[in-house]
């Protein structure tokens, strides 16, 4: 299934949307995903099952705050990096797969779209944490799954916040990028 960016003719979308955390029902509902795309604050995608919401992602600008250097081979000093974040992904508990292609896709996008634009090479999450679930809702294996680490990989359980920040470093992917489009460029086939 294609991934689309939110248009005002889609924001109707999600009448039966049925997601495992309901907040993220609300806040499509309730139009605040278009609040922050009309003021600039987030951009939307969705998935969709022909005129049903099969599931969402929303990308913000982020920093990602280390406690120390981790690009000191690269001759980068710094503990702070520009980052891309996911903010928001819901995804029908009906649609299978469609959190995992969501990723998929913002990582793709991220690597191959915005990094050449503007510089950037983290992707971010605050993976939710809910301990008062039976179990305890946590978000971030289904992050690690796709290469993510955490921060402070040593936070103890439950964390301070109801969340727990994790990374993804881009640079194999934006690099593999890289490489094809100036193979195509110079005549070459990818």
């Amino acid at each position: 299934m294609p991934v689309e960016r939110v248009t005002p003719d889609l924001s109707g979308l999600g009448q039966g949307f049925r997601c495992s955390r309901g907040e993220f029902v609300t806040y499509w509902r309730q139009g605040r995903i278009q609040r922050e795309i009309n003021a600039r604050i987030s951009q939307c995608w969705v998935l969709r099952c022909e005129d049903s919401l099969a599931g969402y992602v929303t990308l913000i600008a982020d920093k990602l705050d280390l406690d120390q250097p981790i690009l000191i081979d690269e001759g980068v000093q710094y503990q702070t990096f520009p980052a891309i974040k996911i903010g928001l992904l819901a995804a029908d508990k009906r649609a299978k797969g469609a959190g995992r292609r969501l990723v998929e896709w913002s990582i793709e996008y991220v690597a191959s779209e915005i990094a050449p634009a503007i510089g950037v090479r983290f992707l971010t999450v605050d993976a939710l944490y809910d301990e008062d679930m039976t179990p305890p809702y946590d978000a971030s294996g289904f992050y690690q799954k796709f290469g993510f680490c955490f921060v402070n990989a040593e936070e103890v359980l439950p964390p301070s916040t109801p969340y727990r920040t994790m990374y993804l470093d881009l640079k194999p992917l934006i690099d593999l990028f890289d490489d094809s489009t100036s193979g195509a460029e110079d005549g070459s086939t990818v």
